[in-house]
């Protein structure tokens, strides 16, 4: 069946999970691609990639020519480490998340003026200071310009407001951090600190959990172009790839949407739930949680197969 591509992306060269995932996803979906960091091998479905996996983006526009087929209607993209329901396939993908032709799929956008705390993936700092006119790179061409951006934006309801000084610049943990900083840099933080000043993104952006998600084939060629973009101008994945698919898409889908939400394990606690199945992968796929729609992350290695 010639409908959909299953592309696992693979954020370091695990080459002994390719073949627990062709097993894993053998006989769900006919059309399986991996795309894998420096492989050196010979698998024919495995796509060799040259980039930073902060910046995985990247890997994709790299990748596409190779995963590319004009009769795919959506390219399925997971991370190698995330489980999807067994019960998910090339035959029912559509009814488990809602998508038509002309649909794409993320898990779910933050407006990057709500964001707070570590989390990682956000990095509002980084959004920040996120310049596409940078020294070797001839990007800006490649980049709709604001008003454009923020007609997209609002297509899908996302706003746009400024960020508070302590989104950008997060307070020192310790005596020595503060210490260690520069007087002028201090004084600088202070005042700003005081003062409490808001600062507008130069570009439009948004935030997103980016190890699972779902492409149309009219989308397909405009994303992995913005995702070139950003990889290669060092965006953050989980800004630069919802922020292209924003710009791309002409609808798209998030779990608020779904009757059946993804389980992310971050924490020990989140990660007690797998404690049941006792690191045994046929327990869990004979057992899978009936209102899930994939675990995430499931490291494959560390389980019994």
């Amino acid at each position: 069946m010639d409908e959909v591509a299953l592309i696992i992306i693979y954020n370091h060269q695990y080459n002994s999970n390719i073949e627990i995932l062709e097993k894993l996803y053998n006989g769900r979906f006919t059309n399986i691609y991996h795309i894998v960091p420096f492989y050196t091998g010979d698998e024919s479905n495995v796509i060799p990639v040259y980039e930073n996996s902060y910046y995985f983006q990247g890997y994709v526009a790299q990748a596409f020519k190779s995963f590319y087929k004009s009769t795919y209607k959506h390219y399925f993209f997971v991370a190698d480490d995330l489980l999807l329901h067994p019960q998910i396939n090339q035959d029912n993908y559509r009814e488990y998340f809602k998508v038509d032709d002309t649909t794409c799929f993320i898990p779910g956008f933050s407006n990057l003026h709500d964001v707070q705390g570590p989390r990682p993936w956000h990095r509002v700092a980084d959004a920040f200071y996120w310049n596409i006119k940078q020294v070797g790179v001839e990007a800006t061409s490649f980049w709709p310009d604001n008003e454009t951006s923020r007609k997209a934006f609002k297509k899908f309801n996302l706003d746009l407001k400024p960020l508070k000084f302590s989104q950008i610049w997060p307070t020192p943990q310790s005596l020595g951090d503060w210490f260690s900083m520069p007087k002028k840099h201090l004084i600088r933080y202070l005042k700003n600190r005081l003062l409490n000043q808001q600062h507008q993104l130069a570009y439009p952006l948004v935030a997103a959990y980016s190890d699972i998600f779902i492409v149309s084939a009219d989308a397909i060629a405009s994303f992995v172009n913005y995702c070139g973009v950003t990889a290669v101008t060092r965006l953050f994945v989980e800004v630069g790839l919802p922020t292209s698919m924003v710009l791309a898409a002409d609808k798209i889908i998030t779990e608020n949407d779904l009757p059946l939400k993804g389980r992310t394990l971050w924490t020990p606690a989140d990660f007690k739930f797998l404690e049941p199945y006792n690191q045994n992968l046929n327990n869990l796929l004979q057992n899978f949680p009936e209102q899930t729609l994939y675990i995430h992350p499931i490291k494959l290695s560390k389980w019994n197969q």
